[in-house]
């Protein structure tokens, strides 16, 4: 059986073996994701026979175990997992599922069912919003040829705005700056889930502070959450970070930890105000994988589009070498392989 459990900050070195050895490069498997959105999607995991378990207990595509991620026998980890569903009562679903993966799984179930009268029926959904981005770090780097004119001229109109700008390794001496330019970033898109809470800071109360907001605010309050606990635990969990200063003042930063050796995961990117307007991502980008390529980085992920078009738009105008696809895996047919999820329709 899986002893599952909430994941440790000293469990990092053990999971990022197992996903190194994977050959996984999904945003979702990297370590500080798994970390920091553990109280989001209820996240569990199990490190057993030099394999990274997950469960995820979110909502929709954020429901269900991952792919087991490891070098050893597979089926052997399928087996686990099948074994954990049918008694823990859990419904044996996979999410966050690549192609190559989801093949797997169409082997082992079917090899499973053999002459079963009741063979398991896979129903796999792809939700756009789920797929990460990934792209070579030296082009990102060096933004060269005509695909990438336009990135090279928002660096030129900000580098005529404003002049004197770099962009400073992030370090205890101005981790408080980049929490501030959060703050700010916030208040400048007119949120206010910060506003009106009787705590000292919002994530030491975040169940009253989240109770009558809307899905919207508490998405941003995790993520606030999640940056705060980042900054807080930046070495235990591998962080590289940069805040970016125009005159000395602090007008952006962005916050990125390794998922495989040479693969850099962007988890956190924002410039405020007319910062943000006059070309600061583009320019904070091409700083930081600047950055990145000096420490070795060879691709970098910048997750998913969460299904908003204008950021669609935005990723893709980078060019991605991979767009890489996750799929939701539910069983359809009630046996002992299958054990679907009880209190809801099968899908068709």
């Amino acid at each position: 059986m899986l002893l599952f459990r909430p994941p440790l900050l000293t469990d990092r070195d053990a999971a990022a073996k197992a996903v190194a050895e994977s050959g996984y490069n999904g945003s979702d498997a990297g370590f500080a994701n798994v970390y920091l959105l553990r109280k989001k999607y209820g996240t569990l995991i199990a490190l057993q026979d030099g394999f990274l378990f997950r469960y995820y207990n979110g909502e929709g595509s954020r429901r269900g175990y991952a792919f087991p991620l490891g070098i050893g026998d597979q089926n052997k980890a399928l087996e686990l997992i099948a074994e954990d569903a049918r008694e823990s009562g859990r419904p044996l679903e996979f999410c966050l599922v690549d192609e190559p993966r989801a093949q797997i799984l169409r082997e082992y179930f079917n090899t499973k069912a053999g002459s079963n009268s009741a063979e398991p029926a896979l129903h796999f959904e792809n939700n756009r919003g789920d797929s990460d981005y990934i792209y070579s770090a030296k082009i990102l780097a060096t933004l060269p040829g005509s695909d990438y004119r336009k990135k090279r001229n928002h660096i030129s109109r900000f580098t005529r705005t404003y002049g004197q700008f770099e962009l400073r390794a992030m370090t205890p001496a101005n981790i408080a700056d980049a929490l501030e330019i959060e703050k700010r970033w916030l208040n400048d898109d007119g949120e206010t889930a910060l506003e009106n809470t009787d705590c000292e800071t919002p994530c030491d109360c975040a169940e009253a502070a989240l109770a009558e907001r809307s899905e919207d605010e508490k998405s941003r309050m995790a993520e606030y959450c999640a940056i705060v606990e980042a900054l807080e635990n930046f070495d235990a969990l591998g962080m590289k970070g940069g805040v970016l200063y125009v005159e000395g003042k602090p007008v952006g930063m962005t916050i990125a930890s390794e998922i495989a050796p040479g693969v850099w995961d962007i988890h956190f990117e924002k410039v405020i105000g007319e910062y943000a307007d006059n070309g600061g991502y583009a320019v904070i980008n091409k700083l930081f994988a600047e950055h990145l390529v000096a420490a070795g980085a060879t691709l970098i992920n910048r997750e998913e589009d969460i299904g908003l078009e204008g950021l669609r738009k935005a990723k893709l105008s980078y060019y991605p070498q991979t767009i890489l696809d996750k799929t939701h895996v539910t069983c359809q047919s009630r046996d002992s392989l299958c054990h679907p999820r009880e209190g809801g329709d099968l899908p068709d």
